[in-house]
């Protein structure tokens, strides 16, 4: 091999070596998160609408994300993921849904396998572990829960339960339940319940 040749194989090495050494000190913490729209039989930004809709209104601390699956639900878009979390509910605002015992609770939304990003629904959050969230849930006919809109979690900014019923969201809520605008469609019963 020429000297010229060795060189440039050497440099190349080099860079690839800077590289990949960057890439796994600082690794991409940020996966993109892509909105898309949904088909809204209410409105998602009135939460009274939002708590009328849902059959159960709690909050709950997000434990651990325990399946993240390309939907594949009728009334879904093939490439939107379902998540589906264990939660811990500490407070019923709306239903008596068993408290203080790992639960599931699915939501629509999640990082999708066909575009390795996160997919939301406009108006969604993404839930994190070890954080407290008002969640407004709605049962299927399988007795599983799942967020009933795309505004239904609602991140609660507190740093322990003792916070919570003193929060600002936690008391808008109990006024939104008491003055919920109820969605008439059929209803199930979460097999979660007290």
């Amino acid at each position: 091999m020429k000297r010229n040749t060795k060189i440039v194989i050497i440099i190349i090495m080099f860079c690839m070596s800077l590289f990949t050494t960057q890439f796994l000190m600082n690794p991409q913490k940020e996966v993109p998160i892509q909105y898309v729209s949904g088909m809204n039989v209410i409105n998602i930004e009135n939460p009274k609408e939002v708590v009328g809709y849902g059959d159960y209104v709690f909050v709950a601390r997000v434990d651990e994300e325990i399946r993240n699956v390309d939907s594949i639900a009728e009334d879904l878009d093939p490439g939107i993921p379902m998540t589906t979390y264990s939660i811990t509910v500490l407070d019923n605002l709306k239903g008596k849904i068993k408290k203080n015992a790992p639960i599931e609770f699915s939501k629509i939304g999640g990082i999708s396998s066909s575009s390795n990003m996160v997919t939301l629904l406009e108006g969604d959050v993404v839930l994190e572990e070890d954080q407290y969230y008002i969640l407004v849930a709605a049962g299927n006919d399988d007795g599983s829960m799942v967020q009933a809109a795309a505004t239904g979690a609602v991140k609660l900014d507190v740093t322990s339960e003792e916070e919570i019923v003193s929060s600002q969201a936690y008391k808008d809520y109990e006024k939104y339940i008491e003055e919920e605008v109820e969605y008439q469609r059929p209803r199930y019963k979460s097999m979660y319940e007290e």
